[in-house]
């Protein structure tokens, strides 16, 4: 039995129904959403930049927080999540689930039952790997020589550390309280029973009017706008070279910063 294998033995398939967001305190320090990133590890490093010289105006440890879909599109999962494994001496960095995390797994659970990943990303980040399958033809071999490949060039700290990613987290101060999640949130349901489905790939969001803010990431924005109940931040990086962080900062308004990839 290969480790990939005993992995996908231990991997119960998709996040439970009724997940609870994990909480994050503006008194350690202010906390920066980023979008997704879809494998533009050179994109993170230079946004990191941005981010840890604005957070020298505060008091405190800074908080980095992904939204989901680190993997899949870009040109370097591998790296990046290489670089998403070691921490940041200066910040603390986390990462929450999105759907191309959930459907990366899924395929390697059941390659021929979810091979639509593939074409989402999915080829791009087994390249990153050192894995070219041939698109015209990518699951003409039998599946146990397949997983046998996908062993022989897929980590298993990636495989354990995306498996464990949670769906999402909460940020209050005095006046608002933000839910960081990669899709959606249920407004009906209780900060500490939501549906990760529904975080995850979305469907629901916060009603205008009210004291909970989504801030996501999953949906390309051309412009990104400061909405009382919803804000998303997905700048498409692998399309556009940007991408954008919102930072939370306790007693201060919500900004926005992003990093663009200089031209070549």
């Amino acid at each position: 039995m290969t480790w990939l294998t005993s992995f996908l033995d231990r991997l119960g398939g998709r996040p439970t129904p009724g997940v609870a967001l994990v909480p994050l305190d503006l008194a350690v320090g202010p906390v920066y959403a980023v979008g997704d990133v879809h494998g533009c590890r050179h994109l993170l490093i230079g946004l990191e930049a941005l981010i840890r010289e604005d957070a020298a105006r505060f008091s405190g440890r800074p908080q980095i927080v992904l939204l989901g879909d680190m993997v899949d599109r870009g040109p370097d999962t591998a790296g990046l999540l290489d670089h998403l494994m070691r921490p940041l001496p200066w910040a603390t960095r986390l990462s929450i689930r999105g759907n191309h995390e959930e459907m990366m797994l899924a395929f390697l659970q059941e390659p021929a039952r979810n091979k639509s990943w593939l074409d989402q990303g999915g080829y791009e980040t087994l390249r990153s790997y050192g894995l070219a399958l041939d698109p015209a033809a990518p699951l003409d071999l039998p599946m146990r020589r397949l997983r046998q490949m996908l062993a022989a060039h897929l980590p298993s700290e990636h495989l354990t550390w995306l498996a464990a990613l949670p769906c999402g987290h909460l940020v209050r101060d005095a006046a608002q309280t933000w839910v960081l999640a990669h899709a959606g949130f249920d407004p009906e349901r209780g900060v500490i029973d939501q549906p990760a489905r529904t975080l995850v790939w979305g469907g629901r969001r916060p009603k205008p009017g009210g004291q909970i803010c989504l801030v996501h990431g999953h949906v390309i924005q051309t412009d990104v706008y400061l909405f009382e109940n919803c804000i998303g931040i997905d700048t498409g990086a692998y399309k556009t070279g940007e991408l954008t962080t919102l930072r939370l900062a306790g007693g201060n308004p919500p900004a926005l910063l992003s990093y663009t990839a200089p031209p070549n």
